[in-house]
C-alpha cells in the first residue's frame, strides 16, 4: 500500500514537471513527405433521369432517408508537400435512385404535366453495383506557406480532384404482371433504351472514366493519424448509369425482333412500368422517357482516416 502510494505521487510529480515543457512547445502539424494508408466510408447518391429533379426534393425526402446506399474503400497516400498529396484508391459500393421519391410532390400537382407527376407515374428505379479505382490529388491552400501560423493548425480544408475508372452492373425492379412478385433484374442485356439495336443508341460500355471533384476538412490527431470528412462529386461521360432512362420509349415490337422471347417479355414489362401506378398506357415510341442531353453523375459524402508511417524526418521544404 505504501509503495503504491509513493509510486502514484512520483507519477504525479513527473506529470506536473512535464507541463511547462509541453506548454512551451508549439504543436507542429506540418506533415513531412512520406507514405500513409487510409480508408473511407460514406453515403452515395446517383444523379440522373431517375429520382428527383431538385436537390432539395432529394435530401428533404423521408422516403430517401429510409433507403440510403453506401460505398467504402482503401487508399495509399503520399505527401509531396504540406499543401499537396497524391493518393491511389479502390472502392466498392452501390448507387440507387427511384421515381417513387417524387410521390410527395406528385400528389400536390394540379395537372399531369408537372415533372414530379411524370416521374412518379413513370415508376422507374435503378441500383448500380459499382467498382472504382481513382487517382486523386489533395490540395491544402492554407499550407502553401509551411511556416505560417495557420499552416500549423490541426484542422485544415482541402480541395480534391483527379481521374477515375469504374465498372458498374445495373439492376432494376421487375414486377411480374402475372404473379405481382418483384425482384431485381440485371438490365445490361435487356437494351431497355434500344441500345445496340439497329437504328438505336450505341451499346453500353460498363467500364467508364469519371472525373472526381470535391472538398473536405481534415484534422491531424497526433503525428500519425488524420481524420477527415469529404464530399466528392463524380462526373461521367454517359447517360445510362440510371438504366438508360432517356430519349423516347422503344417500340415493344423491337424487343421481340432483337431479343430471345423470355428476355423480350421482361424488357417490355420493365421499359414501361406505368401500369404499376394504375396508368392504363402503354406509352408510344414517340413519348419521352427521359432527357438524353444530361450525363449522369454520382456523389459521396464520407469519413476518412489515414495512418502516416514516416513523421520525424526533416522535410525538404525546411519544416520541423
Amino acid at each position: 500500500m505504501r509503495k503504491r502510494f509513493i509510486r502514484n505521487i512520483l507519477a504525479i510529480c513527473v506529470f506536473l514537471a512535464a507541463i511547462p515543457k509541453l506548454e512551451a512547445q508549439e504543436p507542429v502539424n506540418i506533415e513531412p513527405h512520406g507514405f500513409a494508408l487510409g480508408f473511407n466510408f460514406g453515403m452515395t447518391d446517383l444523379w440522373g433521369n431517375v429520382g428527383t429533379q431538385s436537390i432539395l426534393d432529394h435530401y428533404y425526402n423521408k422516403s430517401y432517408w429510409g433507403n440510403t446506399h453506401y460505398m467504402g474503400g482503401l487508399y495509399a497516400r503520399y505527401c509531396i508537400h504540406p499543401a499537396l498529396a497524391i493518393r491511389l484508391g479502390a472502392s466498392y459500393g452501390t448507387l440507387y435512385a427511384t421515381d417513387d421519391w417524387n410521390y410527395a410532390q406528385a400528389i400536390k400537382s394540379t395537372n399531369m404535366g408537372t415533372d414530379a407527376f411524370q416521374r412518379y407515374m413513370r415508376g422507374q428505379d435503378i441500383k448500380d453495383n459499382i467498382w472504382e479505382g481513382d487517382l486523386l490529388f489533395e490540395f491544402n491552400p492554407l499550407r502553401l506557406d509551411a511556416h505560417s501560423k495557420v499552416a500549423h493548425k490541426a484542422g485544415q480544408p482541402e480541395l480534391l480532384f483527379g481521374v477515375g475508372y469504374f465498372h458498374f452492373k445495373p439492376f432494376s425492379t421487375w414486377t411480374s404482371r402475372e404473379t405481382g412478385i418483384s425482384q431485381y433484374v440485371n438490365i445490361s442485356d435487356l437494351h431497355l433504351d434500344g441500345n445496340g439495336f439497329p437504328g438505336g443508341p450505341a451499346p453500353w460500355d460498363l467500364w467508364q472514366i469519371t472525373v472526381p471533384l470535391g472538398i473536405g476538412w481534415h484534422w491531424d490527431i497526433g503525428d500519425h493519424v488524420n481524420l477527415g470528412v469529404e464530399y466528392l462529386w463524380h462526373y461521367t461521360m454517359i447517360n445510362y448509369l440510371d438504366g438508360g432512362v432517356s430519349g423516347t420509349y422503344v417500340d415493344p415490337a423491337t424487343f421481340d425482333k432483337n431479343l430471345p422471347p423470355n428476355q423480350a417479355y421482361i424488357a417490355k414489362e420493365m421499359e414501361d412500368k406505368t401500369w404499376t401506378k394504375g396508368y392504363v398506357g402503354p406509352y408510344s415510341s414517340k413519348d419521352l422517357r427521359g432527357n438524353p442531353g444530361v450525363n449522369n453523375s454520382f456523389s459521396s459524402i464520407s469519413v476518412s482516416a489515414y495512418y502516416r508511417f514516416k513523421v520525424h524526418s526533416t522535410p525538404w521544404w525546411g519544416g520541423e
